[in-house]
């Protein structure tokens, strides 16, 4: 029992890397994306993976990890643009500039 409590404890106060990336609303529910995790990969390419937190409460939302190509604007071999036109491109400029180190 004294082992299990002493690793519950250890696993509880560990860090996690959480920065900060964009902001936006969902069915009228506001949230904050941050980079939850990211790791080189060398040559200005990252592995990261985001976590979206809710501010009604819902349990946080984690992505799939995902590689992002600082020196040719890239998530996962697509393109990022400035601008999304798209739904599903929501926040992919703001992700790549916080992963990437450019604010």
């Amino acid at each position: 029992m004294r082992s299990f409590l002493i690793a519950s404890v250890v696993l509880f106060v560990a860090p996690t890397y959480a920065q900060f990336a964009y902001q936006g609303q969902y069915q009228g529910h506001p949230y904050k994306v941050f980079i939850y995790d990211k790791q080189s990969l060398g040559d200005g390419k990252w592995e990261f993976q985001t976590k979206a937190v809710y501010s009604d409460g819902t349990k946080p939302y984690y992505s799939d990890r995902k590689v992002a190509d600082c020196f040719r604007s890239t998530i996962d071999g697509r393109v990022v643009k400035a601008i999304s036109y798209y739904s599903v491109e929501k926040g992919d400029a703001e992700v790549l500039k916080a992963v990437c180190g450019r604010h």
